[in-house]
């Protein structure tokens, strides 16, 4: 196993809520070459930036058709999800055709296919660990509309203990979120 990346608080800040959060701590770590089914291996501090989760930084699959595959290892985590809404033919990332907070527990699975934007979010109080079968890479455009529009369609923060969402108004018409368990999304 290889350590591939790490995002720090300072490389998070332009898909964060809060934007002046700074640091150069790790928000977190990837790991490639996991074994055989699984390629990355994801670790999510548990630390907050302000009153939002600590999170991946969020992208789609640009370059390429395939399915990806997640697993959760352990943790508390919430995978949020935007489908990408298309207006006469062409993509319209500032528009969303669907959003889904997916809830998963450890040792769930879930599949992902290239028309859903993703970024997972540590809710918990321990490293939030994933394994994934990506093996194709994230060229930069597969960053670049989520950094454009200064994250997700909505960010996730602790309010009194409760995990709930406020709409990034860099999107247009934001449908609202559906909150379900990983065997409830279906692509």
């Amino acid at each position: 196993m290889l350590l591939k990346s790490t995002r720090t608080l300072s490389e998070m800040s332009p898909v964060l809520l809060d934007k002046n959060v700074s640091g150069s701590s790790p928000v977190y770590w990837v790991f490639s070459n996991v074994s055989k089914k699984w390629e990355n291996m994801t670790v999510i501090s548990p630390r907050s930036f302000g009153e939002e989760f600590p999170k991946t930084f969020g992208h789609y699959h640009t370059s390429s058709n395939s399915i990806e595959r997640y697993k959760l290892l352990c943790g508390q985590g919430i995978l949020l999800m935007q489908k990408r809404k298309f207006v006469d033919d062409d993509w319209s990332p500032e528009n969303i055709e669907r959003i889904c907070f997916v809830e998963l527990m450890p040792g769930d699975e879930i599949e992902i296919s290239v028309e859903w934007g993703h970024s997972w979010s540590n809710i918990g109080t321990e490293p939030l660990i994933t394994l994934d079968d990506w093996k194709d890479g994230h060229p930069p455009q597969d960053y670049s509309q989520i950094e454009k529009l200064g994250g997700m369609g909505y960010f996730l923060v602790n309010r009194n203990e409760n995990a709930t969402f406020i709409p990034n108004k860099n999107y247009k018409n934001l449908p609202t979120p559906e909150w379900l368990s990983a065997s409830e999304f279906h692509n």
